[in-house]
């Protein structure tokens, strides 16, 4: 038997053993995330937009994630707009910095495997950069999305007479507990993929500064400066859209009450 495979199912039974029934959703989730990753590339590769097929993607993603794990309800709902808007705002951000840095879509260690001829590929895969970083930053603000959103709203059950400022600010410091953490997951994933090359610079001694302006080493630092500023980003975004939805959401409640005792 394949090695993935067998890895597969050791995921499968420990996600079940330990998850129960949203143990084996997840697993489902996780599946049908790979599948639409899958037919993102392939839809790239034939030449269709990009970002288009990204933002599609994460949206997809994004939905498959929140509800199959969590079921459609205020607080999903409002992590995934948040999560959206985030997506934008990200992606504007890493197109432009990106063409005016003029980052490209391969580091040092990949060049080994574009030393064939490619003159029949006709895609600019500098704009490739800003989805491979979108879907690398995806996972870390559906997380913190939906922790601060799912804790606003134990926040709201528990004190139905907090005012939406308050929850804002609630929602807000949850989200500043969990930046430190997140930003450095993202950190060392990111140089976890580029240790090798970190070495290698510093075998055939390179300088501090010549490291610094290594091409190679510019695309890894911009992949992770820009995954946390979305990180960043998430926090105030996903308290603002959380305390407006769960309080309108409170207040029509209240109106269909009121409306049935007159």
């Amino acid at each position: 038997m394949n090695v993935s495979v067998i890895l597969l199912l050791i995921l499968l039974i420990l996600m079940v053993i330990v998850g129960g029934e949203k143990g084996s959703m997840s697993f489902l989730s996780l599946c049908l995330n790979f599948i639409t990753f899958f037919t993102m590339l392939i839809l790239i590769t034939n030449q269709l937009d990009p970002f288009k097929v990204t933002f599609i993607g994460c949206v997809v993603i994004s939905s498959i994630t929140l509800f199959l794990s969590n079921g459609i309800n205020k607080k999903t709902v409002s992590s995934l707009l948040s999560i959206i808007l985030v997506v934008i705002l990200t992606m504007l951000l890493t197109y432009k910095i990106g063409t005016d840095a003029n980052i490209q879509g391969f580091n040092i260690e990949q060049l080994e495997y574009i030393s064939i001829p490619l003159s029949g590929v006709h895609l600019d895969f500098s704009k490739v950069v800003p989805c491979e970083i979108l879907m690398g930053l995806l996972g870390a603000i559906i997380d913190v999305s939906i922790s601060i959103s799912s804790s606003m709203n134990e926040i709201y059950k528990n004190n139905l007479y907090i005012t939406k400022s308050s929850l804002f600010k609630s929602g807000f410091n949850i989200g500043q507990d969990i930046l430190g953490t997140m930003t450095n997951t993202l950190l060392f994933a990111y140089i976890g993929g580029f240790m090798t090359l970190f070495i290698m610079f510093m075998k055939i001694n390179y300088s501090f500064s010549e490291l610094l302006n290594e091409k190679a080493f510019c695309s890894e630092v911009f992949q992770i400066m820009c995954s946390g500023i979305g990180i960043i980003l998430i926090i105030p975004i996903t308290a603002f859209i959380s305390s407006t939805f769960i309080f309108l959401n409170s207040q029509s409640k209240q109106t269909k009450k009121s409306d049935l005792i007159e």
